[in-house]
């Protein structure tokens, strides 16, 4: 076995240590620059926010895509969705929503991948940042409802954030139909609730040989619909949830197990907002920076 010395580039990710601060900083500038080329955007001028506020038009039932455009649009996404899963979440939300239309884009699609590349380019030197300590697993859940006007599914989000960084993120359309915003609220924390789950596993694998590391206390996570909270405190299986899938009563079982705990935060102060829908310039600044993606510097 060869020591190749400490790690500065893995899949694609440029890896900084500050051991003065003790710090890590993980980007894709590299990856990034290269996308801007491949798809002409390099020259583009930037924009301030990867989404527009406004919804969608949808295509009249006759339209069909030409190929070419098809094809861009596979290759645009795809290269979004890498740099989204690696070091991006503030595009999630974007690229989840620009996703959607994968079978059949129009150009306000088109224009719509184009906007986050414009977004990009003026971001391209955000870095996401952790610091060392030993700090708690705090997660957030949120849903809209009914957000997506051609199926009324609404779009969950959760982001785990370890010390000062995200490092868990999604942002997805839920599979079914919420009856009400605290439904698809409560649809939410399960998402959420799994991934919480798989990511105390994580932390207790690789922690196991430091003795000094306390056990995994109850994870947080925040969400901000009451209604839903109560809900996964709830054993009865009354009128007003008795219709829902039953895995969605899965988060129950890990707030009744002690594993998890939701916890009410106000939507002024709820970190995955931004992973259900399209946010003003202010208040995606905050977003971004609560996610702990800052600009590089010099």
């Amino acid at each position: 076995m060869t020591d190749l010395g400490p790690c500065k580039y893995y899949l694609g990710m440029s890896v900084r240590r500050d051991r003065a601060t003790r710090s890590i900083f993980l980007s894709q500038t590299t990856y990034l620059e290269k996308v801007l080329r491949d798809f002409g955007m390099d020259q583009c001028a930037p924009n301030a926010t990867p989404v527009s506020t406004s919804k969608f038009g949808e295509p009249g039932p006759d339209y069909k895509a030409a190929d070419k455009l098809k094809e861009w649009y596979a290759k645009a996404i795809g290269s979004l969705m890498y740099l989204m899963l690696g070091t991006r979440p503030d595009i999630a939300f974007a690229v989840s929503l620009c996703s959607r239309h994968l079978a059949n884009p129009t150009n306000e699609h088109q224009t719509a991948v184009k906007r986050i590349f414009r977004y990009l380019k003026g971001s391209q030197n955000l870095e996401l940042v952790y610091q060392g300590g030993l700090q708690p697993l705090l997660g957030y859940t949120d849903s809209d409802w009914a957000g997506d006007l051609e199926t009324r599914r609404s779009t969950s989000g959760y982001v785990f954030n370890l010390g000062t960084g995200a490092i868990s993120w999604s942002s997805k359309r839920q599979r079914t139909v919420a009856l009400s915003s605290c439904e698809a609220e409560y649809m939410g924390q399960t998402a959420a609730a799994k991934e919480a789950v798989w990511l105390r596993a994580l932390l207790q694998e690789l922690l196991k040989e430091y003795k000094e590391v306390p056990e995994l206390k109850t994870t947080v996570i925040f969400g901000d619909n009451q209604g839903a909270i109560a809900m996964s405190k709830n054993p009865q299986f009354h009128t007003r949830t008795k219709h829902i899938d039953i895995q969605h009563h899965y988060c129950r079982e890990k707030v009744n197990d002690g594993t998890i705990e939701f916890q009410y935060i106000p939507t002024g102060k709820q970190v995955a907002d931004g992973l259900t829908k399209a946010l003003p310039k202010d208040r995606f600044l905050l977003f971004r920076q609560a996610l702990g993606l800052k600009q590089r510097r010099p």
